[in-house]
């Protein structure tokens, strides 16, 4: 987990960073959660995870205009580049990962 106070470090490492807005009481977050976990792990060197619980940042939620949960945004070097709300299957987010690692924007499938 990140927070408000790490937040900016993060993001502004190169490459694509994930951000997953959680919450405890989110039910789909849950599920989506061992999914996020896996492709960190297929990804590892090129693409970073992290999760922002709203509850406990509701500054960065606000940031990104996050309204429901779980939502996933891609970060190109710090830039928006990709977003899609809701829990969705491990092709669906890896083919949003593969897309991000070749240089598109404006990603909500794969």
């Amino acid at each position: 987990m990140i927070d408000l106070a790490t937040f900016d470090a993060v993001a502004a490492t190169p490459g694509i960073t994930v951000l997953d807005f959680t919450a405890a009481w989110c039910g789909p977050c849950r599920t989506l959660k061992p999914i996020l976990a896996d492709l960190a792990g297929e990804y590892l060197g090129r693409v970073q995870v992290v999760a922002i619980d709203v509850d406990a940042d509701p500054v960065l939620a606000e940031r990104f205009s996050v309204r429901s949960m779980p939502t996933v945004v891609l970060l190109r070097a710090g830039r928006e580049v990709g977003r899609v709300v809701g829990s969705r299957p491990r092709t669906f987010l890896a083919g949003m990962l593969d897309r991000a690692l070749a240089g598109d924007v404006a990603i909500a499938g794969p």
